[in-house]
């Protein structure tokens, strides 16, 4: 990997830092954020000063973050300390609702290359996450109870349909959405939407408060399920931040609690593509604790193959051995694959899992859809599940082959 000079690294940093705070509120007050915490911290790292932030509002320039080429003599490890200090004064300063969001969106914004130098020199925004979220986990003092978090969530699922359709179609939606997944999820028979339509004064969403009785794991996977439904029923109504909305609504606490229940937000937008490589990936993890690496790759290749004249879109689909011995990006899904009609990629994708089960053999065959939705983990499971994967039926059958 060529080496990166600090320059690069402190700048990659802070212009990423000055976007994501941009896209929440503005460009200006980015600036004098980042702006203020440099000069704050100059006092202590004395390389600081040798960055400038600069208002493109007042200068016609192309970069608003200039740095003395000087800062390249400066040790690395000097470098780490510093990065580490000054994303967690932002975070602190943004306030914890927005901070949840910060150092993930900063991390989401990096280049793989840079990620993994910041973690060679000591500044790791995965370490970074988890700590912010622990101090706020420390400062909490209530159990956020199943009831509240499935109430708060359909509620807002509600003001925003309302606010984007209206209200008669914030109510049909949601009602049939909670009627119909119930006979799926039974955690939402829990759930009634009160028709605010004929009565006023009312809550929209009413909760059995026996809910907080049930494994909050089992709760999450329902509200995991209706924000699906939610979210693929405003894109049919041609609204696209429908989510984003969503995202911005919930608070730390919120969040928090959501992802202790498994929910993960942002699986609900995930591409085909990437959650071909999941999958793939999935698989040959599995295979691999029962075999070498190599021949877990070969045994999914040959899986896919075996479908490619049915399904001619699995011909550009690929493991790469070598590739994913080294650790890299060694599932090659082309981008056309999302554009496949989602239930043609899903009997796809349940040939090749039922070919993998199959080939394992009666000991491991038995365990093998256990072991594959805890590989994928619970939002995956109910992505691939919305493609028309019915792990369910291989489960079955597995069991009355074996």
């Amino acid at each position: 990997m060529p080496q990166i000079e600090n320059k690069d690294l402190l700048g990659t940093i802070l212009r990423s830092t000055i976007g994501v705070i941009s896209r929440r509120t503005s460009e200006a007050y980015a600036l004098v954020v980042v702006g203020t915490a440099i000069k704050t911290l100059g006092e202590k790292y004395i390389f600081l000063n040798y960055v400038k932030i600069q208002n493109t509002q007042f200068h016609e320039i192309s970069d608003v973050v200039e740095i003395n080429d000087s800062i390249k003599d400066i040790e690395v490890e000097d470098m780490g300390t510093a990065l580490n200090e000054f994303v967690q004064n932002i975070t602190v300063s943004m306030g914890k609702d927005a901070g949840y969001y910060f150092i993930k969106e900063i991390k989401e914004d990096l280049p793989y290359d840079h990620e993994t130098k910041f973690k060679e020199v000591g500044f790791d925004l995965d370490y970074l996450q988890l700590d912010f979220i622990t101090k706020i986990r420390q400062n909490n003092f209530y159990e956020i109870q199943n009831s509240e978090i499935l109430k708060h969530i359909i509620t807002i699922l509600f003001e925003l349909m309302d606010k984007d359709s209206g209200r008669i179609f914030a109510y049909e939606t949601l009602n049939e959405l909670i009627n119909r997944l119930s006979t799926q999820h039974d955690v939402l028979k829990y759930v009634k939407i009160n028709d605010i339509r004929s009565i006023q004064g009312i809550d929209v969403v009413a909760i059995d408060k026996s809910l907080d009785t049930v494994d909050s794991n089992i709760v999450g996977a329902g509200i995991q399920k209706i924000i699906q439904e939610a979210n693929n029923a405003m894109q049919e109504k041609g609204s696209h931040t429908f989510l984003e909305n969503l995202k911005n609504w919930i608070n730390a606490d919120y969040n928090i609690k959501l992802r202790d229940m498994g929910v993960d937000l942002s699986v609900i937008k995930l591409k085909q593509e990437l959650v071909v490589k999941h999958v793939l990936r999935s698989l040959v993890d599995i295979l691999s604790d029962a075999s070498t690496q190599s021949y877990a790759v070969l045994m999914v290749n040959n899986a896919i193959k075996s479908f490619e004249l049915q399904y001619g879109f699995l011909r550009a689909v690929e493991i790469d051995s070598l590739k994913y011995a080294h650790g890299d990006d060694a599932v090659a899904v082309p981008e056309e694959i999302n554009e496949v009609r989602a239930s043609d990629l899903g009997r796809s994708l349940q040939r090749i899992i039922e070919n993998i089960s199959i080939s394992m053999g009666e000991d491991a065959g038995k365990n093998f859809v256990k072991r594959f939705r805890k590989r994928l983990g619970k939002a995956y499971v109910l992505r691939v599940e919305e493609l028309g994967v019915n792990l369910h039926m291989i489960e079955l059958r597995n069991n009355m082959m074996f």
